[in-house]
């Protein structure tokens, strides 16, 4: 980083000023975006460990995850807006303060309410307050040019590592510990954070007075809430037909056959997102604080920035979702095991981070994005090729390595982008819906993963079923409706037992643990393929972003001039 990014004076500053440092602020925000990425994984390879010890079911722990996920999408957009209302550090305190305490209450839960209190509920507003305040904070008072890349770089590079670590190190203390150190570790590095961020002077400079738009901020949480909801919903139900029935309050709600619950709930979101919209463009006409100035998206750089980073989250948390869940499922490696096989692709994407802002110096970084798109779309296929049952653990090496390049390349160069399409004051807002977009791309990326994958393992099961003669006609009905249920984690051994329930002979389970196998490699690799095509989607979006020259000096910078907002 540049000197001139070391420190920066306090404003008004004479003599005897504390100096601002900058290299304290980006640890603390790294900190503050590591846990946060790191809890969006490492849960899912503890499932069956929480539901042991809270004495739930597997359902509600994912009821859990679902909600967490649909806490922080929904409450994005007001967390950034709350940062102009209260000030970009005071709403990233409070944010890492609510995240820290939910974590503690998370670690010594005595059942599933207390959790969904702590983790979904405190953990998931945590996440929304400070997750916007850290981007809208290294968009603010970093200089322009290689300064701003590089912190947009470290924070990136943190959320992938963070991402990418969780089933590694979760899966490690899950099976050594207990999960409930995850949490408690968690809480460790907040305190660290608050520590280190009480120490740094923030410059105190004149902002206008916001308030905050409380029929926007409702329409804004409720429409993303349908939408996120409405597509998670997709594993499960499909996209179009429900593959099973949608009960609710002790009643049928959706027929099995009948129209997915994905599709109302989407549409419904759609509708209230509408709404907001207008609502949004009244209060801008009116000359009311609005909770989004939706004329930015008439900007080039922003729109099509946000659907790069729809498009970039899609083919990450798919590709993190897909990837262990063939390596435990199908190869039979623990949640450690798979983390280590992760591992190589953090790396990648740590050299990588740490280089691109230098990179953007002598390449235009609409170029370096649309590098980086196509390749972690080729790292996906790679990785595509090699999900077979014979797979050695080297054979991922190279796709690992090539994703993680794409992912490094990607992130700094479009989130600098999209966020330096707008002036300091807007800068919360544009946080908190790039974040919005990232959090509805995660779960698109996860939600078709999960579809494809549910779609191939029920339409392989199904037609072993009908053409194998060695089950009855009158017991073929009841094989389907039970991997129907939750063909995704069906493993070899379920199959086994419940085929050894029905007292078939033990040449029928054989078989069928084999089409369960073949089944679930071919399931996962066409997720993946579709994964890396859709994600196509990205490089067609970078295509629009502004082409902009490579900047030799900072100073070229449209604001590179401008006085450093509050934060």
């Amino acid at each position: 980083m540049s000197s001139n990014a070391q420190t920066m004076p306090a404003a008004g500053a004479g003599a005897g000023a504390a100096a601002l440092p900058l290299k304290l602020i980006l640890v603390a925000l790294c900190m503050a975006q590591f846990i946060n990425a790191y809890d969006t994984t490492a849960m899912n390879v503890a499932v069956t460990s929480v539901v042991k010890s809270l004495g739930t079911t597997v359902s509600g722990v994912q009821s859990a995850l679902v909600l967490y996920s649909l806490v922080m999408a929904s409450f994005m957009l007001i967390g950034g807006k709350l940062g102009d209302v209260w000030g970009r550090r005071t709403t990233f305190t409070l944010g890492i303060s609510m995240y820290g305490v939910g974590a503690l209450i998370t670690a010594f839960s005595q059942g599933l309410p207390m959790m969904i209190f702590g983790w979904s509920l405190l953990e998931g507003l945590g996440s929304a307050l400070m997750i916007p305040a850290i981007f809208a904070i290294v968009g603010t008072i970093y200089p322009a040019g290689k300064p701003r890349v590089s912190a947009f770089a470290a924070v990136g590079a943190m959320a992938a590592m963070g991402a990418a670590l969780g089933p590694l190190i979760c899966g490690f203390l899950t099976t050594y510990l207990t999960w409930r150190v995850s949490f408690l570790l968690e809480v460790c590095v907040v305190l660290a954070t608050l520590a280190l961020s009480t120490r740094i002077k923030v410059p105190k400079q004149p902002r206008p007075t916001a308030k905050l738009d409380y029929l926007g901020a409702f329409l804004s949480a409720l429409g993303l809430a349908l939408v996120v909801l409405g597509v998670l919903q997709a594993s499960k139900y499909g996209w179009t037909a429900a593959r099973v029935p949608m009960v609710g309050l002790g009643r049928t709600l959706v027929a099995e056959g009948g129209i997915s619950p994905v599709i109302p709930f989407v549409i419904a979101g759609v509708v209230v997102l509408a709404l907001f919209a207008l609502w949004e463009r009244h209060m801008l006409k009116a000359g009311k604080d609005a909770l989004l100035n939706i004329g930015m998206l008439k900007n080039r750089a922003v729109l099509f920035g946000l659907l790069a980073i729809i498009a970039f989250m899609f083919m990450q948390a798919g590709f993190l979702f897909v990837t262990p869940v063939f390596m435990q499922m199908a190869l039979g490696y623990s949640a450690f095991h798979s983390g280590l096989l992760i591992l190589p692709m953090t790396i990648a994407i740590i050299i990588v981070a740490t280089r691109v802002s230098k990179l953007t110096q002598i390449v235009a970084p609409k170029l370096i994005v649309q590098i980086g798109m196509l390749v972690i779309v080729a790292g996906i296929l790679l990785i595509a090729l090699e999900l077979k049952a014979s797979a050695q653990q080297w054979a991922f090496l190279p796709g690992m390595i090539v994703t993680g390049i794409g992912i490094g390349l990607v992130n700094a160069p479009l989130m600098n982008i999209t966020q330096g399409a707008v002036p300091a004051k807007e800068q919360s807002e544009i946080s908190g819906l790039s974040r919005a977009m990232s959090n509805l791309g995660g779960a698109f990326g996860t939600a078709v993963a999960g579809a494809v994958l549910m779609s191939t393992l029920i339409a392989s099961f199904s037609g072993a079923v009908e053409h194998f003669s060695g089950i009855p006609a009158s017991e073929k009905s009841q094989v389907v409706v039970f991997l129907r249920k939750d063909a995704q984690t069906v493993s070899n051994a379920q199959v086994a037992v419940f085929l050894k329930s029905k007292n078939e002979p033990a040449a029928l389970a054989r078989t069928f643990v084999e089409i369960n196998q073949a089944a679930r490699n071919k399931g996962l690799q066409d997720a993946l393929i579709a994964i890396g095509v859709l994600g196509l989607f990205g490089f067609a979006a970078s295509c629009f972003l502004p082409g902009g020259k490579a900047k030799k000096a900072p100073a070229e910078e449209a604001d590179a001039g401008a006085a450093p907002a509050s934060a």
